[in-house]
């Protein structure tokens, strides 16, 4: 990086400390263009507000400019709808890190490429109160059911749980899991569709809930880059991930964003998994 120094003059004025003097008021006044490349967006999917999305990524944002030398600018969403918006449009951030439907869109739309995934798969859970009798989510027919809005993997999954249109449920859309969560605990809806993952968290805490059904399923979460990110950052992103838990500075991101070590993957791993959504849309 480069280094810029002020020297600072004293003394008996002449017309060439005038001249410096005038010209380094000027110079203050100037923008002054930012120096080396400009900083790499990270994207995250809204499972979460934006203020604890911040709160919980940030880590995984200082680990990135570890990475790469450069400044990382972390985006967040209110919601499903503003993040599909910017997806959509392919050019809104350099690097993601979201879910199945989402990546395998990119791929095919946006020439992204996956570099590295949590372990394993991730399902939905269809959840009610621990005293409510529903053993069948045809019971839900005609009840209040929240979810993440649409094209979230929740709620492409609870339009296809019912797709008779005479037989539906009311869908009430939440803005992120802890809505979605507070709403049921509130009484304010019958039931709730969240990640599996986030049912284990509640029931080892505050409990009070039941599932009544899981679902099939997907490739967990994954990080991709944009095609306009270099081969050299590239690389250095994917070996930087997959390492994460060999590392000082790895352990630290994991830890700080209670994620679990990275896995290779491919884009390969991910096809199909959109079409669940565009169908939907």
């Amino acid at each position: 990086m480069l280094k810029f120094t002020t020297n600072i003059m004293s003394g008996k004025n002449t017309d060439a400390g005038l001249f410096l003097s005038i010209f380094a008021c000027i110079f203050t006044l100037l923008p002054i263009p930012a120096l080396g490349q400009e900083a790499l967006r990270l994207g995250i999917m809204p499972l979460q507000s934006e203020e604890r999305t911040r709160e919980i990524f940030q880590p995984m944002s200082e680990y990135i400019q570890h990475l790469t030398g450069q400044k990382v600018e972390l985006l967040t969403y209110p919601n499903f709808l503003s993040y599909w918006s910017e997806t959509q449009k392919g050019d809104k951030y350099d690097i993601v890190f979201d879910a199945a439907n989402f990546i395998d869109y990119r791929n095919k739309t946006h020439d992204f490429t996956v570099i590295a995934k949590q372990p394993g798969t991730v399902s939905i859970s269809l959840i009610v109160p621990e005293d409510s009798i529903v053993f069948d989510s045809e019971e839900l027919i005609g009840k209040k059911i929240s979810t993440l809005g649409p094209p979230s993997i929740t709620a492409i999954n609870i339009y296809e749980m019912y797709d008779n249109p005479i037989r539906q449920p009311t869908i009430i859309e939440a803005n992120n899991t802890q809505h979605v969560i507070s709403m049921l605990q509130d009484g304010k809806v019958d039931a709730g569709m969240i990640p599996t993952p986030l049912v284990s968290s509640i029931m080892a805490n505050e409990g009070g809930i039941n599932v009544v059904l899981t679902t099939e399923p997907v490739p967990s979460m994954g990080i991709s880059v944009s095609p306009d990110v270099t081969s050299e950052i590239r690389e250095k992103l994917a070996k930087g991930f997959l390492e994460a838990d060999k590392t000082p500075e790895g352990k630290k991101m994991l830890e700080g964003t209670s994620l679990n070590p990275f896995e290779k993957t491919s884009n390969q791993d991910y096809f199909g998994f959109s079409e669940m959504m565009m169908e939907q849309l």
